[in-house]
């Protein structure tokens, strides 16, 4: 980690000494001797770095060096400020390339300035001699320059979310504990099971395997998830389990109030709870035993632990015992781990007896035969390479944490210098904490952990770093959202773990003030704070401490509530800071002396009570990352924000800004720019055309473009995006509150001209959004026969109340759309051709339909495209008025949708025949409120439908695959079940949901109306809003119901509605 830090100073030094910035400052000679002993000490780092968790005096002699080198970074960043000032705008690479004289020539304390940054190089360089000098008694090693690795991966891709599962034992663990979740037990509602191993044995991939499998997901009406882990919040964790039961608890943080709610949503469910990672058996008897009690019969909890008596002590009817991997199963994992495809599989088997060797080293634990496989990627497949690794002094758990193998340090050992930085700044997040991509890429920017070169941005090569350190293994990666195209990772805790004890002497997190961190704060000198904070936490020792330690450069808090004058008091000695993170704090006004945190590069107050930004704010020139996402009483930002030279990312999203200041299309390295707000260009307010300069943008948010129709000049043929081929994801959106009525004919044509011309977006789009404009057709750049062309990269689209468009765009010419989203095209009556790209489809149809039954002749042998090549879910959702789906398409269309939504379609009559014959891929079917609808029958591979409010469904039939139904019959018309239920046998279903009314309850008890028709399926349960239910499993002949009183079978209908639009109010 040193070793990269001394690299950067090294060529900042160089910059400084071309341009004889020593003569200058009065010290001549100074910087090359700084710039000499850094390159003498540097050479030693290696080996100091492998030494330090065994040697303590080696440990000490870096802590030295790096103190001597933040301060060193500091002076040089003082100096960088300074002439930044002067030459405003120019890249690192020119700054000392003029006349570092005439630079200087306009200060007032010119001589006061030169004279202390002397004084202090020269200072810093009497340091540095010393330490350099005690090399020799400390027998530190010359090692050879660290190579800078090139990653097998490319910059390009993505993290394949793959399986770590290996070998038949695991597979049969897997389906032995998904038939102990679902075989039945009498005695009791809720059991619990538990997986118990050693940390890294792989407790979680096996739940997460078993938590996903067909029979679980059948079997369960409700699975939830969620992580607990040592430092668990009691309110976090009931809100989570409120959130993932499909819950709202309305950021809640009282356990009085959320026990009950949690209650009233299991009560009667079967549920699957996942409690993933406990330490504590009271989590169990003292919080969550009596809300989840009200389950219905055969609810079960998955424990995952490392300590079979916390197993014990919560009574676990099975425990699961994990076994380290037999060495063939190890050697699978290596080499899956180790190799880039299976063609280097196959090859690898060649160094199947060094390969063992180095499983028998990991002890058949998975997480060290991982993060060992991440290693040998990096190194091919070289017999001496694996071997010098099989040979390596770092698999030595001398000095470690308990728990941690010294496979992990070796791993981390083997990072170059940049991605142990990275690596060790993961740390100071919480337990199990999900890092988005951009997110943590940004932060490792701010504290200068990132070097972008040749043409790629610090963005992307922070996210190739990102990547790096998932395809090592030292991160897992995360799947979030399946349309969610950023990357999520998390660190497991033995890894953070490690991480904790490499940076002990300058990092610190703090989850509960009642921990012993005052004895681990004394010692160090404190460079990273990271606080997450309770609602019952008091900080105020923690934040005057703080005040105490000018070194900090990282200061993260999170959830602070209170103290918050301390925080703002405790920012005046915090003069060395980069990273400043207050997310979701009570803070409403940030100090005027924040504009003296000259070094600050990240300030993010997003979710907080900030309402306005002081003007010194603009005085931080080194500022790149400003986040204001969130702050909902934000209303105004000052003007001179434009003096922000460095700003790469611009987050005023979700706030309520009147407009932006003029001068932002000035801010160059611009690559995320969300919540711009449209103005005319008046009172030195933003237009439209400022956007003309911002060429480096990926992320570009656009609002109330209403605006922005006198932008529009006669004559303009130019995109303001024209010419940005970096630009990925564009949101444009005009203001929900209007209409077009609310326009003259005027306004709404040339709100038109707008989204034609000036939108245009460039070719290099991936996600697009369009929202609320209420023009009366859609951008010609979407009617055109080139759209495949002009729109090659779009992969997900949505079309948000567009509501005067009477025909929707062609958008099956779309070669990369995945994701299609369509809300509230209420002038839309009819989909037909025109939707698939079809041109002359309406005209020809009947002619191609007979010339389908002749003979095909040589010169019509080629094929027509596909329309929606790889279009994998469509949502139509609030179209009020279509009445038809016509599927008029040119050869195929559809071949790979798997998922189907139709939300509010009160009037659409059937699903057109086309879908039924060319999707043969869709799986999941969801209707909502699609009244009309008569039939839905011929899919052959659907195997989970919705089917949700008021409906005439006559027929539903022919649906071979179907496993899952689920219907939410609350407020229909008629108080029993669908007729068409009886009129199918539906062999294949395995289980049948249904939300509905207490009379549509009753119907279905042993002795009711409906009860000949539910008693067949497998497993059928039925929930009223009031709390009753019904669970019925019919292989155990199991029957539950908690509906006792008779009288409820006679409940008013309209009563019962009114009641569950109370709660929803």
């Amino acid at each position: 980690m040193a070793d990269s830090f001394v690299s950067g100073l090294v060529g900042t030094l160089k910059d400084m000494a071309k341009e004889k910035v020593d003569l200058l400052l009065g010290v001549p000679g100074e910087i090359q001797k700084l710039q000499s002993t850094l390159r003498n000490i540097q050479s030693v780092l290696l080996d100091a770095e492998k030494r330090r968790i065994e040697d303590k005096a080696v440990n000490d002699w870096l802590m030295e060096l790096k103190d001597v080198m933040y301060d060193a970074d500091d002076v040089l960043d003082e100096w960088r400020t300074a002439a930044e000032k002067c030459t405003p705008g120019e890249s690192p690479s020119k700054r000392f390339k003029g006349n570092i004289f005439s630079i200087f020539a306009g200060l007032s304390d010119e001589v006061k300035f030169r004279h202390e940054v002397g004084i202090k190089i020269k200072d810093l360089n009497d340091r540095l001699e010393d330490i350099s000098a005690r090399r020799s008694k400390l027998q530190l090693h010359v090692s050879a320059a660290e190579p800078r690795v090139v990653p097998r991966v490319s910059r390009i891709t993505s993290p394949v979310m793959e399986s770590d599962m290996v070998g038949e034992q695991l597979e049969e663990d897997a389906k032995a504990l998904v038939e102990q979740l679902t075989k039945q037990d009498p005695s009791k509602n809720v059991v619990v099971l538990a997986i118990v191993g050693i940390g890294g044995i792989g407790k979680t991939t096996l739940a997460q395997k078993v938590f996903n499998d067909g029979k679980i997901k059948a079997s369960f009406r409700t699975t939830i998830w969620v992580c607990v882990s040592q430092e668990f919040s009691e309110t976090d964790l009931l809100r989570n389990i409120v959130k993932g039961a499909g819950g709202s608890h309305d950021g809640e943080q009282s356990r009085s109030l959320l026990e009950p709610s949690l209650e009233g949503i299991l009560r009667g469910n079967k549920f699957l709870l996942v409690l993933d990672d406990v330490w504590d058996a009271r989590i169990w008897d003292d919080l969550l035993r009596n809300p989840l009690q009200g389950g219905a019969a055969g609810s079960r909890v998955l424990v995952t632990t490392r300590n079979e008596g916390i197993a014990r002590e919560m009574k676990a009817a099975h425990v699961h015992l994990m076994k380290l991997l037999p060495p063939e199963d190890g050697w699978s994992l290596l080499c899956k781990k180790a190799t880039m495809n299976a063609g280097e599989q196959r090859d690898a088997q060649d160094l199947k007896d060094t390969g063992m060797k180095i499983v028998e080293k990991c002890g058949g634990l998975p997480l060290a035969i991982k993060t060992i496989g991440g290693v040998l990627c990096t190194r091919g497949l070289n017999r001496n390479a694996w071997e010098e690794v099989l040979r390596s002094a770092a698999w030595s758990r001398t000095g470690l944490p308990e728990g941690v193998h010294g496979a992990l340090n070796l791993s981390y050992q083997d990072l170059p210098a940049h991605l142990k930085q990275c690596f060790l700044y993961c740390a100071l997040f919480p337990e199990d904490y999900v890092f988005r991509g951009s997110a943590i890429v940004r932060l490792w920017i701010a504290e200068g952990f990132v070097e972008a070169r040749g043409d790629v941005s610090l963005e992307e090569a922070g996210e190739q770093y990102h990547r790096e350190l998932f395809h090592r293994s030292l991160l897992q990666s995360v799947q979030l959202y399946d349309l969610d195209y950023d990357e999520h990772s998390k660190m497991h805790d033995l890894l953070r773990s490690l991480g904790h004890f490499l940076s002990r002497d300058e990092s610190l997190f703090i989850s509960n003030v009642q921990n012993e961190w005052r004895s681990a704060a004394v010692t160090m000198k404190l460079r990273r704070l990271s606080i997450v904070a309770t609602e019952t936490m008091d900080i105020r020792d923690i934040v005057s401490w703080t005040r105490q330690n000018e070194s900090v450069r990282t200061l993260l808090l999170e959830g602070i509530h209170d103290s918050v004058k301390d925080i703002d008091d405790s920012l005046k000695n915090l003069v060395r800071l980069r990273v400043l993170h207050l997310t979701y704090t009570n803070i409403d006004i940030l100090p005027h002396y924040i504009g003296n945190l000259i070094h600050l590069r990240y300030l993010n107050v997003s979710h907080s009570r900030v309402m306005e930004l002081p003007e010194s704010i603009c005085n931080l020139t080194n500022l790149q990352f400003l986040l204001l996402r969130g702050c909902d009483q934000l209303r105004h930002i000052p003007r001179g924000i434009a003096r922000l030279f460095n700003l790469r990312t611009l987050d005023c999203t979700y706030t309520h800004l009147e407009s932006l200041p003029c001068g932002i299309g000035r801010l160059k390295h611009l690559n995320k720019l969300g919540g711009f707000v449209v103005n005319t260009g008046n009172d030195g307010m933003c237009p439209l055309e400022a956007l003309c300069g911002l060429q480096e943008l990926r992320y570009l948010s656009v609002g109330r473009l209403e605006r922005a129709w006198l932008e529009a000049e006669p004559g303009r043929d130019t995109s303001v995006l024209k010419g940005n081929h970096k630009l990925k994801n564009l949101h444009l959106h005009c203001s929900s509150t209007l209409t077009s009525d609310d326009y003259t004919e005027e306004q709404i044509e040339r709100i038109a001209k707008v989204l034609n011309v000036a939108l245009h977006p460039p070719s290099s789009v991936v996600w697009l959004r369009l929202q609320n404009f209420f023009g009366r057709r859609y951008p010609s750049w979407m009617a055109s026969a080139s759209i495949s062309s002009l729109l090659p990269n779009i992969s997900r689209l949505e079309l948000n109340y567009c509501v005067h468009w009477p025909l929707l765009p062609p958008l099956g010419k779309l070669p990369s759309l995945e994701f299609l989203f369509i809300r509230g095209a209420r002038a839309v009556t009819t989909i037909g051709p025109e939707f698939f790209g079809c041109e002359a489809a309406a005209t020809a149809g009947h002619e191609r339909e007979r010339n389908s039954k002749r003979p095909s002749s040589s010169s019509s042998s080629t094929s027509p495209p596909s329309s929606f090549p790889k279009l994998r879910q469509l949502e139509l959702l609030e179209m009020t008025n279509m009445e038809v789906w016509d599927w008029v398409a040119e050869g195929f269309a559809m071949r790979r949708l798997d998922k189907l939504v139709l939300g509010n379609c009160p009037k659409l009559k059937s699903l057109p025949e086309g879908l039924i014959r060319q999707a043969t891929c869709l799986t999941t079917l969801f209707l909502a409120d699609v009244c009309a609808l008569k039939s839905i029958r011929g899919f052959p591979c659907v195997k989970e439908m919705s089917i949700i409010g008021e409906s005439d469904l006559e027929i539903v039939a022919d649906l071979p695959a179907l496993e899952l139904l689920n219907l939410g019959l609350f407020g229909c018309r008629n108080n029993h079940l669908p007729e068409w239920l009886a009129q199918q046998s539906f062999t294949t279903l395995q289980r049948l949901d249904v939300f509905g009314t207490t009379q549509q309850l009753v119907r279905c008890l042993q002795n009711g109306a409906d009860w000949p028709m539910i008693e067949r399926f497998p497993i059928f349960s039925i929930r009223d809003g009031r709390g009753n239910y019904i669970n019925f499993i019919k292989h155990s002949c199991t029957f539950d119901t908690n509906l006792v009183d008779d009288d409820a079978a006679f409940a008013d209908p309209a009563e019962e509605e009114e009641e569950e639009e109370e709660k929803h109010q």
